[in-house]
């Protein structure tokens, strides 16, 4: 994680029911029948919270550059809208995350796996409010796939 040119991604693992079938629903909470790796509940919650806060390790600037600017430049040459993405600039449609540094942590464990992260005040996605005042607005959906194009299409 420390790594100079490291970055932070999530596995993105699908939800889990105890059944072995993947969870399709859109509860939120989520279930804490559903089982996943708890970094899918607070990747970078728990990186900002953990190593640039609690343990000292990365500046805050470097940390948020890892989660958001670096992963965004790694896939720019196979999906060029990766351009506009990861920056808070004129131009770009990055999402705002407005978080408090003395309180932003990954909450999920092996034995609480669906804990959301605290210390996440609002996100906005494509302008809209994803989070404000802290709670989740399942509903809200202003996010966009992006689909990189196979050498086929080059």
């Amino acid at each position: 994680m420390l790594y100079p040119s490291g970055i932070i991604a999530s596995d993105g693992m699908p939800w889990v029911e105890p059944d072995g079938a993947i969870y399709h629903g859109e509860e939120w909470p989520l279930p804490r029948r559903l089982s996943s790796h708890p970094r899918s509940a607070g990747t970078f919650t728990k990186f900002v919270g953990e190593y640039c806060r609690d343990r000292g390790n990365i500046g805050l600037v470097e940390a948020l550059a890892k989660c958001t600017v670096l992963p965004a430049r790694l896939i720019e040459s196979c999906l060029p809208e990766m351009k506009r993405k990861g920056r808070l600039q004129e131009g770009c449609d990055a999402d705002v995350l407005v978080f408090d540094p003395a309180t932003i942590a990954a909450r999920a464990s092996f034995s609480d796996m669906t804990a959301p992260a605290a210390g996440v005040e609002a996100l906005l996605v494509g302008g809209r409010p994803v989070i404000l005042d802290g709670r989740l607005d399942a509903r809200a959906r202003p996010g966009r796939a992006l689909r990189g194009r196979g050498p086929a299409h080059a």
